[in-house]
């Protein structure tokens, strides 16, 4: 004799089950109470007492659908929706009415394989607030007198926060799948998110992908004590940026909803790295921790919070989608000035790794940080102004995972009249001069910036000097003045650089014009590329003429002399004189 369905529970078995879910430590566990819907409760019908009046019949039996729900199905023919009650009393059922609260709940009765559920859609809602929603489901597949075959028939619960009525849209966002057959009934499928409308639509789903076979084997899905609610609030917050990897990350400003107190909450965290959301606590009670993260590493956190409501069921608030808070744990980087020619700051300066999203932007005073990440190959370093141009390229820059490299640039006047002031082109431009054959030559290394900088080198034993000069002319030039960076790596105690100007101004009428020449002697006891910046006219005025720039380097023969030169420019400053127009005759109340 074939198996008839049985219910899965007594009377006795669901008060047993009371008992041990109110015993039991963790939430989430069906201890929903028998009572009227509350204030925080936003769904009609939510425990599916009432129902519409029969739209059908399945094997003579009628069918019909909670009121205030509406039923969908897609993936096979369309299944009865019935009273469990109507089920319970007629010759399909045993006279037992599976519920979890109230008198009865909704079924879903079939024999071929469908995908059919509940959908109720709420309006009044505040746009950007967060809500949850949770629904219990039992199902059978077959008979409750066969074993459990779970993996049978899933069950979902979903949330559409547009307000949209479609199961299959995108915009659904479903709970986990619970698959397993027969009892308990499954009490922990939630969905929450932020409304992103005035309304939001709830679903319940179960997806029965196989036939029960021949009568009286049916697949039957039972839905109940459903809640939709306005979820509390609580952020994670951690430091914009750590200098250690390890650092504080908090949740402990959660705000509750209407009708609950906050039980627990979930954490998750982000390496922007990798991308992917990872579990960190779950259902924990603690309010913060600290996280272990790397250098040059950052991450992101979210939070969410469990809460209690008055009938003890439990819905958690939505995970924000791109977290709540972020934190840059300290790693490679590139940090310095942009100047001008005369050394002052220059802001809205863009500095960025080529090729790379890693890009910086000076501040007021000059000063950028540029995070990046360690990298073991070579990479080129650029800077721009749209007032200035750029001095030549970083290249070759490589970083270890915490390695701060430094670094300052001078920025170029629009109006630099030197050539090939960075010898990128070697020395074409230049003349050269020295003693003994020894005169100074472009070189790839070391430079400031660029791939050339000129060496002044001798090796004699005796005292000599090398030059390297250009002519250049100017032309209503502001307050110019010559720009450089040198090098002394290796001098001796009498060696001297010297820098001399030769100036010609340009003179209207028949007067000769006065040659002046300016020696400047810049310090050699120094380390490292040094900037240097040396004005070649009076204070606000503008210049015409010639200028004739002469680099010397004295050798004294008791050591090797080794002194380099980059970025030598030449133009005006910023600024100069403003010019208005004021009336020749200016008439006002009859005077003139």
């Amino acid at each position: 004799m074939p198996r008839r369905w049985l219910p899965i529970w007594t009377g006795l078995g669901i008060w047993l089950f009371g008992i041990l879910a109110l015993g039991q430590a963790e939430p989430g566990t069906a201890e929903l109470k028998r009572e009227p819907a509350a204030d925080y409760q936003l769904l009609t019908n939510p425990g599916m007492e009432q129902f519409d009046p029969p739209y059908g019949q399945f094997d003579g039996v009628n069918c019909q659908v909670a009121t205030g729900w509406h039923r969908f199905w897609y993936g096979g023919p369309e299944p009865c929706w019935m009273d469990t009650r109507v089920f319970a009393d007629s010759h399909l059922g045993t006279g037992w009415v599976e519920r979890i609260e109230g008198e009865t709940s909704q079924l879903i009765v079939g024999v071929q394989p469908y995908t059919a559920g509940l959908w109720q859609r709420v309006s009044g809602l505040t746009p950007g607030l967060g809500y949850g929603f949770h629904a219990a489901l039992l199902t059978i597949f077959q008979s409750s007198g066969l074993p459990a075959q779970h993996g049978t028939m899933i069950k979902q619960v979903g949330l559409d926060p547009t307000g949209g009525t479609d199961p299959q849209a995108p915009t659904v966002l479903w709970s986990e799948a619970d698959d397993h057959d027969q009892g308990p009934w499954s009490v922990d499928l939630r969905s929450a998110a932020f409304a992103q409308t005035s309304a939001v639509t709830v679903f319940i789903r179960v997806i029965s992908p196989y036939e029960a076979g021949e009568w009286p084997y049916l697949n039957l899905s039972f839905l109940d004590s459903a809640i939709l609610a306005q979820t509390p609030v609580v952020t994670a917050t951690s430091p914009a940026f750590s200098p250690v990897p390890t650092f504080t990350v908090r949740w402990d400003n959660a705000i509750p909803a209407p009708g609950g107190e906050v039980k627990r909450y979930d954490v998750q965290w982000l390496d922007e790295e990798e991308g992917s959301w990872h579990d960190w606590f779950t259902r924990t009670t603690s309010r913060w921790a600290r996280f272990v993260g790397q250098e040059g590493h950052t991450y992101r956190f979210r939070a969410r919070a469990l809460q209690r409501y008055e009938n003890n069921a439990r819905l958690y608030s939505p995970y924000r989608p791109a977290g709540d808070t972020r934190t840059v744990v300290q790693g490679p980087k590139l940090i310095g000035y942009v100047l001008d020619p005369e050394g002052g700051p220059v802001g809205g300066t863009t500095v960025v790794i080529s090729g790379t999203a890693d890009a910086a932007l000076s501040g007021a005073d000059g000063y950028y940080e540029l995070g990046t990440q360690p990298w073991g190959t070579p990479q080129t370093v650029m800077v721009s102004h749209p007032g200035w141009n750029s001095p030549n390229p970083l290249y070759g820059l490589t970083w270890e995972p915490t390695q701060t490299i430094s670094f300052t640039w001078t920025l170029r006047p629009l109006d630099d009249v030197v050539e090939n002031g960075e010898f990128e082109a070697g020395t074409d431009g230049w003349t050269l001069s020295g003693e003994g054959g020894e005169v100074p030559d472009a070189v790839s290394e070391p430079v400031h910036t660029g791939h050339g900088a000129l060496a002044f080198t001798s090796h004699a034993s005796g005292p000599r000097t090398l030059s390297a000069s250009q002519a250049v002319t100017m032309t209503d030039a502001w307050e110019p003045g010559l720009s450089f960076w040198y090098y002394p790596a290796a001098v001796g105690a009498d060696d001297r650089l010297n820098v001399i100007l030769t100036l010609v101004p340009q003179l209207s009428g028949p007067t000769l014009p006065l040659t002046t020449t300016w020696p400047f002697t810049p310090a050699l006891s120094v380390s490292g590329w040094r900037h240097q910046w040396l004005p070649i006219a009076a204070p606000d005025t503008y210049w015409t003429g010639k200028v004739t720039v002469r680099f010397e380097v004295w050798h004294d023969g008791s050591t090797t002399t080794a002194v380099y030169l980059d970025e030598v420019s030449l133009g005006a400053t910023v600024g100069g004189p403003y010019k208005i127009y004021l009336p020749v005759t200016l008439k006002r109340y009859g005077f003139s």
